[in-house]
């Protein structure tokens, strides 16, 4: 069997270096080319999405190209490492990565890991707070406005339709968490198109700990906040079939005053096998999980 590590699918040195060791203890081959190489097996790093014609020209994004020629050309499985669900931060330097087959998200990667025992959760850590009863504000939580999850969705459009639905469901006040990367963008169209309404406002808290203090419900498109919500003890509405907390959550605005309140214990040992630490994939245990059993 024929193996490629793609290490050039990733523009971070910590990342290429983390695939190439990665590659070397399971017998595949790295590869720094920014070409599709045929093969059985194809690893890379990161998420992709479509590009137009004027970003797939740019000579900023070879890496994306790399990641595309994969997905378009590849016949066969795609060992697919991205950021972590659980014990999630803001950092550049993971120590732990997201790993499944094919695909990054819920719903369309394999990540082997249904009915999984609860050894890896119960090792992080993580407390899971009981479901809150009572709270005051919703949360609508944002997302990078490019982030491959979305799907090519216009996230603008997406919070200004999801806001002026809640409006209509609800006289809960309505706090928009941008994400960092948006800069303002989402805080201009807040006060463009909100600002006639106290009931909407626009979030500055730094740690989305604070955000969700006091929360009634969140409501999410696909944000991995959803996991920080739900772990909190704050229901969500996800209005994605791709966010991970959509076997526990309600789906509807309609249902803002009596979220769905889902069993969570297994979802959360089931997400804790779909991420591995950094020395566990240095030793290859994401290899043996997903290809060799």
């Amino acid at each position: 069997m024929k193996s490629y590590a793609f290490y050039s699918s990733t523009i971070k040195p910590e990342e290429q270096q983390l695939l190439i060791k990665f590659a070397r203890q399971v017998g595949a081959e790295p590869l720094g080319t920014t070409r599709y190489q045929k093969c059985d097996v194809a690893i890379i790093f990161g998420s992709w999405k479509k590009q137009s014609k004027k970003e797939w020209k740019a000579d900023r994004t070879p890496h994306h190209k790399l990641k595309n020629d994969i997905i378009d050309n590849h016949r066969g499985p795609i060992v697919i490492f991205e950021t972590p669900l659980l014990n999630r931060k803001i950092t550049q330097n993971h120590t732990h990565y997201r790993v499944g087959l094919n695909h990054f998200m819920r719903g369309l990667s394999d990540f082997k890991n249904e009915q999984s025992s609860p050894d890896r959760f119960n090792s992080m850590g993580i407390d899971i707070k009981p479901w809150r009863k009572k709270g005051d504000h919703v949360l609508l939580v944002g997302q990078n406005l490019n982030d491959a999850s979305l799907f090519g969705l216009n996230f603008e459009w997406w919070i200004e339709n999801t806001l002026r639905h809640l409006m209509k469901n609800t006289d809960r006040p309505i706090v928009v968490r941008d994400h960092p990367e948006n800069k303002k963008l989402l805080e201009d169209l807040i006060k463009d198109k909100f600002g006639y309404t106290e009931q909407v406002s626009y979030d500055t808290n730094a740690k989305i700990g604070q955000s969700l203090k006091n929360a009634w419900c969140t409501v999410s498109y696909t944000s991995g906040s959803s996991i920080d919500s739900v772990l909190a003890g704050v229901p969500v509405i996800t209005c994605s079939e791709y966010n991970f907390m959509w076997p526990i959550s309600s789906h509807s605005i309609e249902d803002i005053e009596t979220p769905k309140l889902g069993s969570r214990q297994q979802l959360f040992y089931n997400l804790a096998y779909a991420q591995w630490s950094v020395d566990e994939i240095k030793q290859g245990k994401p290899w043996e999980h997903l290809i060799e059993n």
